[in-house]
Parts: C-alpha cells; structure tokens; sequence
C-alpha cells in the first residue's frame, strides 16, 4: 500500500494575510465596533477575544474548543442575545475566510502525490468548523472530494497531544509507519508524531522570516498597516517557482525588502503628483522600468488617475544634444569619473570614435595605443585641451545639433510637447538628467511654462538649468546632510531599479517615428543574474499589497519609516544567503559602462591585506558587509579594518558637508562619528583641521567660508562620498 500524506492546515496549505493570527483580531474588533456591537477598542476587544479562548480552554479536559464555545465566555462577558453571538461568530468566520490565501508550493506538492495515487488527508488543530475550512481548501482547489479532513474542534482531540494521529490511523486501519505528516508547528506536527512513529517533514516556508518579523513588530507603525505589509511580503515570498537556491534568494530579497522601498518611492510618486495637479509621469529608462509597472499596478487597484509611461532616456541621451558649446559645464560632464577614464570613453560620451579625431589626439600627446588606458590627472587636463581645438569643438557642435533633433522628436511624439501637466520619476542623485531635459525642451519650444518638476529617489545636490525647474526628493534629501546617505549607495538602489535593456545612447527615426537606440538590446548580465525574477516578485509584491491595504491605511511617512529600516537591515547585515546572491552582481560606474566590478567580490586573505596596505586597489563602491560574508575566515578582520576606515572617511565628508552649510550641531556629531569609526583618524590632517574649526567655533565669516569650500574640493577630489 503507498503511504498516506496528511497536512497540516495553517501555514502549511493555507497562510493569512496578516502577519500573525491575532492580528485579525484586531480588524474584528473594529468590523464589530462599526456594527456597534462592542464600545471597546479593536486593542481592547483583541486582548478580550484572545482571553476568552484561554478561558474556554481551561473549561475543557482535553483543550479543544469550538468558536462556538468562545462566543459563549464573549456572550457572557459582553451581555450579548444570542443573535448577536452569532452575528458576531459569522464576522469572524467571513473575516478568517476572506484573509486565507493558498500557500502554492504546497498545493502543487498534494495536486503531484495525487496523481501518483496516493491518499490525501488534512489534520488541523483549530476551533473553526470543519466545514468552514473544507470550503476554503476546495475553494482554492487544494482539497479533492476523496480526500479527508479533521479539525480537532470538532473531534475532540489534538495534534498535539498526539491524539488526533491515533484517531486518524486507528480510523483507517493505518500503521504509523504508513503515514507522511508535513506541519509548520515543531512540537504538534514533528516531536509528537514523531514518537508515534510517523515519518515526518517540518514545513517552514510560511514561518516570518527576519524581515517580516522585524515589520510586524514594530509598535511604531499601526497593527493594520505592519500586519498586512509583513503579510503581503510573505505571501510574495511563497509565491516563488524557483527551484534553484540563487533565484529563490532573488525573489525572497524582493518580496521583503526591494518590492516595499520601491512601493513607497511609487506611491510617493502619484500622491504628490496628484496634490500638484500632474496628470501624466514619465519614468525614465532604466531605473523607470520596474517604477512604472507598479505605478500602472497601483493606478489600476487603487483608481489612482495618473497617465504613467516609460519613458527611454539617460545622461548620455540628455546631456550630449544641449552642447552648443564646450564650456566648463560640458567638459565636466564629459570628464566626470570614479575610477577609471579614457581616451574612448571621452569620446564615445560625445559620440565621437577617436578615430575621427585622430590628427588632434596624436598633436596633444595621444597616439592610439594610449586611447584605452585609465588617465592620469595630468593626462586628463591634456585631454581637456583636444576638446577645446577648434576642429574638434565644432565636430562635437554639429553632431549635437543632429542628435538634438532627433531626441526633440522623440520628445514630441510621446507628448512632452501636449500641455498636459507632466513630471519625471527618476532614482537621483544630482538632476543633471533633468537640467540637460529643460534645455533640450527651451530649445523645442517644449519648455513648462511652470518649469519642469522631477521626483527622485534621492538627490545629494539639486543641478538646476532654470530657477523654476523643481527637483524633488522621497527619501535622501540634499540638505541638511544626514546619514540616510549611507543608506542609499548608488550601486545597491539602482540594482533594485534594475532594467532587463541596456540604457538609451541616443535616438533615431526610422520612417514616421522615432525610436531610441539602445548600447544593448538586452541588459545580458542582469538577465544572467536572475533579473526577471526579481521583476516578477516586485510586480507580485504590488498586487499583493494593493489588494488588502488601501490608500487610507497607507500614510506616506510610514512607507519612508519602513525604507530606512529595511535598507539598514539589508545593507548593513545582509544574510549569508544575500551576500553572494547580490555581491555578485556587477556595477559599472561610468555612464558608458566600460568596465564592471564586482558589488561584493570575495576576497583571499592575501588581497584583503593588499587592499587594507593599498585601498586603491579596491573599488571605491565596495559592498563591504557582503564582501566580508563572501570572503575567507582570515580576510575578514583585514576587510573589517577597511570598512572602517571607508566608513570614516564618509563620516567625515559628511561632517565637511555640514560644515559647510553652516549647521555645526550636525557636524561635530558626524566628527565624532567618523573618529569613533576609526580612531586612528586623529593622524589625520583633514580630521584634525575640522576638529579645530568646530571648537574654536570661528568658520562664519564669508573669507573663513569661501576657504572652507575650496578646502572641501580638494578634498572631495581625493574621496568620493558614498552616494
């Protein structure tokens, strides 16, 4: 005879949207307040509701009630008719019915040993009729008609006590040995059948995880909207089809922390487009892609009437047509770099190949063997020469004028130029995107009448092309300088905005419309990556949520709160499962991607100490906590070193920062900070010169100021300030 599979029922066939069972609870009590058939608060009536069940318990031998017995103490207690207990009874009967979700991977795993033959039963301790819960497992298509069920409310006796088990076995002439039971409860579902005998499998998938815990007990935010959140992240999470460990830790990551902060960023998006009187958001490639799938998921669920498009852009795409001229504006685009610049990737910014511009390279010191080597300083300010020869000045001009009206008729066919109220949905951080669109758009004769308005993700400066442009941010803000800039490291946020195409260098028109022409048709890494299922627990995720919240349940100041916990959990203290899965994603800096790192690379103990003597051997946006999870035992304190050395210097450009807007509270505690980091910055000259001018208190005169911020410069020109 094949063996017999039971399940357990909760959590293990069918999970809730709240995060924890009592919860509902609470939504009861104020369904029943509506009703005006309690006066209490949805806290008070949660904590009688859950008293009453103890108390009914401790009426019985065996421990097992029916809700019928509940509503009895509650009827008792309240004063209650009887209509009114039972009026009562079915809101919590509808309520735990309308809040069951099926958990798939266990359906599909009882739908697979039934057609192999075998039998099915569910064993479910649990006071709610056996009929109520037969209902919703048919419902959802989990439980067949010749399948069997047994709720101990009903039976008399409990999984836990073992009795349950014996009376299923004794009941269908089964030997323990006969019968497969899978249960998220350890004791009642593993220990106890377990010493019956019973070949058992501990079900976890529906248990909270660290995230999800983390949310739903977090008496900052209010039980509904923390419940239903930390729920909606698991159901999301147990809606994964992955079978491989790397794609389920992409789906799991986005169910819990890249689907909420980009929800909150979306949602930001369209309510302040809708206090501003914006009828239509163009988000812009690449980081726009996944934003503007879930502005048109949440426009669609909650009526929000907002015109969302995708919208193909970038710096490249922007910045190149407005050149009229090559001023200090152009060549610091153009020359803009972390790490690596060269020869070619000067030129292709300004979509020229160094061929055309041969004579003049080799007439300033560049002979094509030196075109694809990193510049040097000096190497660069002779470069900058060649961009400001005449030939050459005038070659960049005329391009630009071709491609500029090329991008101004991509601009008119998707509507820029119709007079609707429209705004940008970019990640950040400067705005130069959006002051390269204002003048291509003063130049169309496309330009606002009110100016251009862009929402971001995060900005650290604010470039403006005319006073009436508005850049503004949701989460990192320029001013006043805070820590939230740890919290938004570039190379992180745009992965989670990651597109499955390579960004737009420019536009074409190819008949009677025009089109833009992308560097990669598709984006082969992130694809290779797992890019897609990222893409599809984000957009779940977003149904999820617009289905058992409502914007009345969702202030925007709770999303932002929820942002910064989640990117302090995931960015600081990934898990041994996210480091390597996201660590090995590649990041490049530059606008024309030549050359990819590592986010998180593991390190052998002899490059950790090669990179704690030399830290430029290491890339200035180094994913530290996930690098050191990756990398051998013996690297880690070395990397640890580094972090905090990295880490220190941060603190102190932010404390340069503060200085400089003249907010000293702020910068002696990011002074105090980064000396904490690393007390070994006492050695340091820039420490040591801060320090001074916070304690002596004298750096408000204008002469003081101006020589603050050209200190600042050189300075910022050897760091660079994560974000």
């Amino acid at each position: 005879m094949q063996a017999v599979h039971s399940f357990d029922v909760f959590d293990t066939a069918l999970t809730r949207t709240w995060a924890k069972p009592i919860d509902l609870f609470w939504e009861l009590g104020v369904q029943l307040r509506a009703a005006q058939l309690i006066q209490l608060s949805p806290e008070a009536w949660q904590r009688l509701r859950i008293e009453a069940e103890s108390h009914a318990r401790r009426k019985t031998t065996t421990n097992e009630i029916t809700i019928q017995a509940i509503y009895h103490e509650l009827a008792d207690v309240l004063g209650w008719s009887q209509a009114q207990a039972e009026l009562a009874l079915q809101s919590e009967i509808q309520l735990e019915r309308n809040s069951l979700r099926p958990i798939s991977t266990t359906k599909q795993h009882i739908q697979t040993l039934r057609q192999k033959g075998h039998s099915i039963t569910f064993l479910s301790d649990m006071y709610l009729p056996s009929e109520v819960i037969r209902a919703v497992l048919m419902e959802h298509q989990i439980m067949s008609d010749e399948d069997t069920l047994y709720v101990s409310g009903d039976v008399g006796c409990n999984k836990a006590s073992g009795k349950l088990f014996q009376h299923y076995l004794s009941g269908h002439q089964l030997s323990p040995n006969q019968l497969k039971h899978t249960g998220d409860n350890l004791s009642a579902d593993v220990e106890v059948p377990k010493r019956l005998g019973i070949q058992t499998h501990f079900f976890t998938a529906a248990h909270l995880n660290r995230y999800e815990q983390m949310i739903s007990e977090d008496a900052k935010l209010p039980l509904k909207f923390r419940s239903l959140l930390a729920g909606a992240s698991r159901l999301t999470r147990l809606q994964c089809q992955a079978s491989e460990s790397h794609h389920r830790t992409i789906w799991n990551t986005s169910a819990n922390v890249i689907a909420p902060v980009l929800f909150g960023f979306v949602y930001w998006c369209l309510l302040e487009a809708q206090r501003r009187g914006i009828q239509r958001l163009y988000f812009v490639a690449r980081d726009g892609q996944i934003l503007c799938k879930i502005a048109q998921i949440i426009c669609q669920n909650w009526h929000y009437p907002v015109d969302c498009r995708y919208f193909y852009g970038s710096r490249q795409a922007f910045h190149f047509p407005t050149i009229q001229q090559i001023g200090d504006t152009e060549i610091e685009w153009m020359f803009a770099a972390n790490e690596f610049l060269s020869v070619h990737d000067v030129c292709k910014r300004v979509n020229l190949d160094p061929t055309q511009i041969a004579p003049t390279l080799v007439q300033f010191g560049f002979p094509q063997e030196t075109w694809e080597q990193n510049l040097s300083p000096q190497r660069k300010a002779a470069l900058k020469q060649v961009f400001q020869a005449k030939d050459v000045v005038e070659l960049v001009v005329a391009n630009a004028t071709i491609y500029r009206e090329k991008a101004l008729g991509y601009f008119r066919q998707e509507g820029l130029a119709d007079g609707i109220p429209f705004a940008t949905v970019d990640v950040g951080w400067t705005g130069s995107s959006q002051r390269s669109l204002s003048k291509l758009l003063t130049a169309g004769n496309m330009y606002p009448e009110a100016g251009t308005i862009g929402f971001y993700f995060g900005l650290t400066a604010t470039k403006k092309a005319f006073s009436t442009d508005k850049l503004i941010p949701y989460f990192l803000k320029p001013e006043p300088p805070s820590e939230q800039i740890f919290l938004t490291p570039p190379e992180i946020i745009e992965l989670f905005m990651a597109a499955d195409h390579g960004s737009t260098v420019r536009y074409e028109q190819q008949t009677d419309q025009f089109v833009p022409v992308l560097r990669h048709e598709k984006n082969e890494k992130g694809l290779k990556w797992g890019l897609e299922t990222q893409h599809r627990a984000i957009l779940e995720y977003a149904n999820q949520i617009t289905s058992v919240l409502q914007p009345a349940d969702c202030p925007i100041d709770y999303f932002e709160y929820l942002t910064e916990k989640l990117l302090s959990t995931f960015i600081f203290n990934p898990d041994p499962t996210e480091a390597p899965v996201f660590g090995s994603l590649t990041f490049a800096q530059e606008q024309s991607e030549s050359k990819f790192d590592e986010l998180a690379p593991a390190f052998t103990f002899a490059e950790a100490l090669r990179a704690l003597v030399n830290p430029k051997t290491v890339h200035n946006f180094v994913w530290f906590p996930a690098a050191i999870q990756r990398s051998s035992k013996w690297a880690k304190a070395p990397l640890s070193r580094l972090m905090a050395v990295r880490q220190s210097e941060r603190w102190l450009l932010l404390a340069w920062r503060a200085l400089l807007q003249q907010d000293q509270s702020n910068a002696r505690i990011f002074w105090r900070k980064a000396l904490a980091e690393h007390p070994a910055l006492w050695l340091n000259q820039n420490a040591l010169y801060l320090g001074a001018l916070l304690l002596t208190q004298k750096f408000f005169s204008p002469t003081r100021y101006q020589g603050l911020r050209s200190f600042y410069k050189t300075l910022t020109g050897q760091k660079k300030l994560a974000g």
